[in-house]
């Protein structure tokens, strides 16, 4: 005898954050001018605009807490901050990240995001670029 019951609608797996955020990063708000490389747990994060300065290391992130949380390992980069953590606050929503380190090193983390203009911490709004298709 054939069943009435209906099978399970398919469960759509969510991509975690760390999946969302792979890939290249422009800002399009916040007082600097940066790009943002993402490669599984790692990172390049470049200032477009003054000297330019590059930083590299690896990134873990938490996206069960409220704001999430990124923590950064600063590899490369200018030499006062390189073996430094950086403490990061995050929003992801869609192809946006706000984002929010506070200084390499200071061992504190922000509990909430400060203005885009806020001139005591890098507060960024980052935009996904797609490769066009």
């Amino acid at each position: 005898m054939p069943s009435t019951m209906s099978a399970p609608a398919p469960r759509v797996r969510q991509s975690s954050d760390l999946e969302q955020l792979q890939g290249a990063w422009k800002t399009i708000a916040g007082r600097r001018e940066a790009r943002l490389l993402v490669v599984e747990g790692r990172f390049t994060f470049e200032f477009l605009d003054g000297e330019g300065e590059i930083y590299m290391g690896t990134f873990v992130v938490e996206p069960d807490v409220y704001p999430r949380r990124m923590d950064m390992q600063i590899e490369e980069g200018p030499q006062q901050y390189r073996g430094q953590p950086s403490f990061c606050i995050y929003h992801l929503e869609g192809d946006v990240l706000r984002w929010c380190p506070t200084k390499p090193g200071a061992g504190v983390r922000l509990t909430q995001f400060p203005s885009v203009d806020d001139d005591k911490y890098l507060s960024l709004v980052f935009k996904h670029v797609r490769p066009h298709r």
